[in-house]
């Protein structure tokens, strides 16, 4: 057995005669399994004010743990093909879930910011990488394409809307009702739960390997590549961007780095990452795709978390309830997408442009938003942004991953989820950059208005005296209060006009997108190849 089809014919054929049951009982373990990478994934951004009290480590140190986490992570999206053929499915499985589940234990007992950086968030990002990998792609192989819409529906409710929806407010609720350590062993059982079912059925996974090269300059090459990458997106918007001479030099070395790369497998022989899923259609339009909507998925998370944390002033536990509002109607999306596109023919690129333009309308709504929104106006919109990611993922996936000949299916699942974590990334760092950028515009121009030179504050100022008097404050004190009243109300309303100029930002972008991604469409039909199942 020397070729990756054959590696892959034992699997198919375990899980064909297999009961029903137990082709589901491996979607439920593979799901409770990413259920893990989901928490592991958003602790650093999350609850970062709390690593940083129970570490004693400044918010550039919790960077540092970001970094590490997304470099093991994407690289393992990449590698995960690689590994299933050298060492097996089996084995690459089970070491993937044990990993996972033993370093988000470990999570609960780390004690100190140099085993949290050195050691879990590598382990935790690496075996997330693989687990995400290895297990869409064995999904994509053992069930059939009939059945895809239904199993990656299931499949994207741990994978997508957990994260997106869920986790702010799990990770929130246990930060600020008992400590953030807990987080990880509230998650644990569903991991243990995945593993093992994974080890009482591992008869199911192959044993079968072949023969890969080990190619040490490619690796350090790639490993080089993406840490510069992801460096420059976590620390590009602390450091003003271009500004900041490692920004720069990390900037160059990233490109030098792919340059090398392409041209080492673009000169002939076995090339080290596997590419044959690029010459298909449907996946190259997905991949470009998946990007925006990483883009559009984790960037607009992260504003919202920021809109309902520094307009809004909740506590990170009810922030993160605000985005679990949207949560019963993306769950309701992406199984009613899952369900249409299984029982009809309904086109998927309609569907995706569809959440396109639903998605671009909430954002938009979002942009008009006043400084103080209630909650019931808050949460409205993000249902329809809950609905607008059923719209866009599952007819993505499908259209993407499904009809691929077999043994590209773990490959592209894994090419698929990082183009997906890298526009994830590249959505929040610029983002970020811009709420930057506005709130410091804004902040000069309100500087002027909240003068003492201006009417207007004068005014307010003495409004203010005369309320807080009139509740009993005293006279010495009602100066000063009345400043910081204010203040602080400027700050509120500066912030709160530089995200909705975020907002505003991302709904543009899809505007601007939809007839771009319309013209991808028509251009990967007229010059790449069919789906392999037509």
């Amino acid at each position: 057995m020397s070729d990756a089809a054959t590696a892959l014919d034992k699997p198919v054929e375990s899980f064909a005669d297999s009961f029903c049951f137990e082709k589901i009982g491996f979607l439920c373990a593979v799901s409770c399994l990413v259920l893990l990478d989901g928490v592991n994934g958003a602790m650093c951004s999350t609850l970062r004010q709390y690593l940083m009290g129970g570490f004693s480590a400044t918010s550039d140190q919790i960077t540092w743990g970001a970094i590490f986490y997304y470099v093991g992570k994407l690289y393992m999206l990449l590698l995960a093909a690689k590994l299933q053929k050298r060492f097996g499915q089996r084995r690459a499985f089970l070491t993937a879930s044990i990993v996972l589940v033993l370093a988000t234990i470990a999570g609960a007992f780390i004690p100190n910011y140099p085993l949290f950086l050195a050691v879990l968030l590598i382990l935790q990002g690496c075996a997330g990488g693989a687990m995400i990998a290895l297990g869409q792609g064995t999904l994509l192989a053992i069930f059939p394409r009939r059945e895809q819409s239904l199993v990656q529906a299931a499949y994207a409710l741990s994978a997508v809307m957990f994260p997106a929806t869920v986790v702010p407010a799990l990770l929130g609720g246990f930060a600020y009702n008992l400590d953030w350590h807990d987080a990880y062993l509230g998650i644990a059982p569903f991991g243990l739960l995945g593993c093992g079912w994974l080890l009482w059925k591992r008869k199911l996974l192959s044993d079968s390997v072949s023969p890969t090269e080990f190619l040490p300059v490619r690796i350090i090459l790639m490993i080089t590549a993406l840490f510069a990458i992801v460096y420059v997106l976590e620390q590009g918007d602390r450091n003003c961007w271009l500004e900041y001479p490692p920004i720069v030099w990390a900037s160059l070395l990233a490109v030098a780095c792919i340059i090398g790369l392409a041209f080492i497998e673009t000169s002939g022989g076995p090339t080290f990452l596997p590419y044959g899923a690029f010459r298909y259609a449907n996946f190259t339009f997905g991949m470009c795709v998946v990007l925006l909507a990483g883009v559009a998925l984790f960037g607009s998370g992260n504003v919202i978390s920021g809109f309902a944390s520094g307009v809004l002033s909740y506590p990170v536990s009810v922030s993160g309830l605000v985005q679990l509002s949207g949560t019963f109607f993306a769950t309701v999306s992406f199984l009613a997408v899952g369900v249409l596109l299984r029982f009809t023919k309904f086109p998927p690129v309609f569907a995706i442009l569809t959440g396109l333009l639903l998605f671009g309308i909430s954002m938009w709504r979002l942009g008009h938003a006043p400084s103080d929104l209630n909650f019931e106006g808050f949460a409205s919109w993000l249902i329809v942004r809950g609905f607008a990611l059923g719209c866009q993922f599952i007819p993505l996936t499908l259209l993407a991953l499904t009809c691929l000949p077999a043994e590209e299916d773990v490959a592209a699942a894994g090419l698929f989820n990082f183009n997906r974590q890298l526009g994830a990334l590249i959505g929040v760092a610029w983002l970020q950059t811009l709420l930057e950028h506005k709130t410091d515009g804004n902040q000069t121009i309100f500087g002027n208005s909240v003068s003492w030179t201006s009417p207007n504050a004068i005014h307010y100022a003495q409004a203010a005296q005369h309320a807080l008097s009139f509740h009993g404050a005293q006279p010495s004190q009602t100066a000063a209060a009345a400043t910081a009243l204010m203040l602080q109300e400027a700050h509120r309303q500066w912030a709160s006009i530089a995200f909705n100029g975020c907002f505003e930002s991302l709904a543009l972008v899809f505007i601007f997108a939809f007839p771009l991604v319309a013209l991808a469409r028509i251009l990967t039909t007229r010059f790449l190849r069919s789906p392999a199942c037509q």
